[in-house]
């Protein structure tokens, strides 16, 4: 979804809530689109209905236009989300897991810990060492520039305690589009974002089948 996908929030077809009673049943992790279509089923059903639909008309003129979608659609949903969370805990819940999982895999520990957590002056040592690694490696590739933009991104949205995944969501999925098109030097990184992108489908394929 990286971590959130345009493409995971599409309709598979054109009415998924007329065929909400003839989706088969698919096993937790199965590639197939009847999960997504389930997913639609569900985003329509709350609260934020027009939301969404205002999501995927965005979606569609974005990429009309060779525009990056989620930056510019996905805040306004997940906004909406976030005041009917009630509902929409299932996917925000599984999305933060996702970023966790995919920041504790990669990122250092310095960016992704919860604010509060207690460290050692041992561990804390050893976690700037090896945020000096990492940014030695994520600024030595071809994507210097979109990293850069993503760590003021962040550096911002942490002074002014912002939601750093809803804020950057656009910066970071262009850093991300550059490291695909170098995917030999950036291969641990993608390797996390895909670990993380499948939990976060699992999860909500899981989710999706008790409904």
């Amino acid at each position: 979804m990286g971590i959130t996908s345009s493409t995971d929030l599409k309709p598979g077809n054109s009415d998924p809530k007329s065929q909400k009673n003839q989706v088969q049943p698919e096993k937790v992790g199965d590639s197939s689109s009847l999960w997504q279509d389930r997913l639609q089923v569900f985003m329509k059903e709350g609260a934020c209905n027009e939301t969404y639909t205002a999501f995927k008309d965005c979606v569609e003129e974005a990429e009309k236009k060779n525009k990056e979608p989620i930056s510019l659609c996905y805040p306004m949903l997940e906004k909406c989300m976030e005041r009917h969370s009630d509902y929409y805990h299932p996917f925000l819940d599984a999305k933060k897991t996702a970023v966790k999982l995919l920041m504790k895999d990669f990122v250092p520990s310095t960016v992704w810990r919860d604010p509060g957590e207690s460290v050692s002056p041992n561990e804390l040592k050893e976690e700037e060492e090896r945020e000096e690694v990492f940014l030695a490696f994520m600024r030595g590739g071809g994507c210097k520039e979109p990293f850069t933009a993503w760590e003021d991104c962040y550096d911002e949205a942490n002074k002014n305690k912002e939601d750093m995944v809803l804020k950057c969501v656009g910066v970071f999925s262009m850093m991300t589009k550059c490291m695909d098109a170098h995917p030999d030097y950036y291969r641990p990184f993608l390797a996390a974002k895909k670990t993380a992108e499948e939990h976060m489908e699992k999860e909500l394929q899981a989710f999706l089948k008790r409904i």
